[in-house]
């Protein structure tokens, strides 16, 4: 066995070739003014990655849990705490895109650090107040009807998930800065360092027992998250030092570009956008649970759903990718033929698994799911098809947004998202005819149709791209 030396001298190898690598690649990275397909590529595949290896945690985390006692309680207490968890965290999540928009020069900087600290204090607090007073008796029993068996299961591992939020805001705002000076290995390796945590945790956890699973959950995931934040705050130190604070600056780039109150009418409209949604899932998931089959369809749609958006997590990655390099027509439309063509290649490759022989393998060899739950997640499938094609429309009309610092569109867009997927879970229960995994389905693919719509119009520039704000950062 290695020593604990031997070990943080391989680790600190690692951590030292990647950084020395990206910070030779970063001192001579300008975005060309004719953007390749290669070079994108490049700037996306590691992001994309993150988003893919960050899909695997839910199912390392159920998995540690069904090996401790008690697994079906314990699964259901962090089926509630997780869910409330994001909720708390879904006002930070657009620091990411934040901070590759915004951060250009030292003022910028400081500003949305000064911000990112404001609004992770505030989560918290109001995590603190949910989590650890009589308001957790309200919400749990009261507004969601839980069981009080699966309420006071789910309570402790809520409180371990206090400083979630505050890591995942300063991860991301540092993850955004990174991407907008040209790191996007690093967010790879920062996710790779999470998802081992996460492992880890939850594997020593499961083989020597003595924490309830959604306890072990719980504390699996705020670990995780605070070494991938240390590890990401640490790789930034010099690229921060060396891209802004020790750059010199001309006169008039020593200016913030907003003011502070600025910042939180910038910002205000993608907090709302993320906790928009958030809270449509469960939206659908009522639906359903009012549809015909609602049983079956409640243990089908999950399966189906969660295999639509393995497909088109590496097209999240595509938002920050245009952001960061959007600077003309030109750009605009090289990136618009890579990630609709991407999108395109993705949905194909989810329709030749669940439109083929290839579905038994998945749905029965692969997951385990119920003979008699098959056929409904498989049909749920088949109509989730289309969803990574229009998520890559999504973020590239969102991306094309927020370079350009309009984001009350984005919200729009997304409040359309909702207001279409309402419609058409009502009229699906009332007319009846189907059962409710396509009820749910259908009214997914059809809320980010409407969205893609509304984002195409807003983002259309009247008359030329020449008001995007360039990323003269890179």
């Amino acid at each position: 066995m290695q020593s604990c030396d031997e070990v943080d001298t391989v680790s600190g190898a690692v951590l030292s070739t990647v950084q020395h690598h990206d910070l030779l690649k970063a001192a001579r990275h300008v975005v060309p003014k004719k953007l390749s397909q290669r070079y994108i590529f490049d700037f996306w595949y590691p992001l994309a990655l993150s988003w893919l290896m960050m899909s695997i945690a839910d199912p390392v985390v159920s998995a540690g849990i069904t090996r401790l006692p008690q697994p079906e309680l314990e699964l259901a207490a962090f089926g509630v705490a997780q869910p409330i968890a994001i909720l708390m965290e879904s006002p930070i999540i657009y620091m990411l895109g934040t901070g590759v928009a915004l951060v250009r020069n030292r003022a910028m900087y400081k500003l949305v650090w000064r911000f990112m600290l404001h609004l992770s204090i505030l989560m918290t607090v109001a995590s603190a107040l949910l989590f650890f007073t009589p308001a957790y008796h309200v919400m749990t029993r009261t507004l969601l009807g839980l069981t009080e068996d699966v309420a006071a299961a789910a309570r402790p591992a809520m409180q371990l998930l206090l400083l979630w939020p505050a890591a995942i805001g300063l991860r991301r705002f540092l993850q955004g800065v990174l991407i907008r000076h040209g790191y996007t290995r690093h967010i790879t390796w920062g996710t790779m360092f999470r998802l081992a945590t996460l492992t880890v945790t939850m594997a020593v956890g499961a083989w020597f027992g003595g924490l309830p699973g959604a306890v072990l959950g719980g504390l699996a995931m705020v670990l995780s998250v605070i070494v991938e934040a240390i590890v990401i705050a640490w790789w930034a130190r010099p690229i921060v030092r060396t891209h802004i604070f020790d750059k010199e600056e001309a006169p008039d780039q020593r200016q913030p570009d907003m003011t502070y109150a600025g910042m939180w009418r910038f910002y205000l409209p993608l907090a709302a956008t993320d906790v928009m949604r958030v809270i449509s899932r469960p939206l659908v998931v009522a639906g359903i649970a009012r549809s015909a089959m609602p049983a079956a369809s409640l243990a089908a749609f999950p399966v189906a759903f969660g295999l639509g958006m393995f497909f088109s997590s590496p097209m999240r990655a595509s938002h920050e990718v245009v952001i960061a390099l959007l600077k003309d027509e030109r750009t605009y439309q090289a990136l618009r033929r890579f990630i609709v063509i991407s999108g395109a290649l993705l949905s194909l490759t989810m329709a030749v698994l669940v439109f083929t022989p290839l579905d038994h393998f998945y749905f029965t060899v692969l997951l385990g799911v119920p003979a008699d739950i098959k056929p409904l997640a498989a049909l749920g499938a088949h109509f989730m098809v289309p969803i990574t094609f229009l998520m890559a429309w999504q973020n590239l009309y969102r991306g094309r947004l927020m370079n350009r610092h309009d984001t009350r569109f984005i919200q729009l867009g997304m409040a359309v998202n909702m207001v279409s997927m309402l419609l058409a879970l009502t009229i699906g229960v009332s007319v009846g005819l189907a059962s409710g995994v396509v009820v749910g389905a259908a009214s997914v693919i059809l809320a980010h149709t409407v969205e893609v719509v509304i984002l195409n119009t807003a983002s259309r520039p009247t008359d030329t791209l020449s008001d995007l704000q360039p990323t003269s950062a890179h």
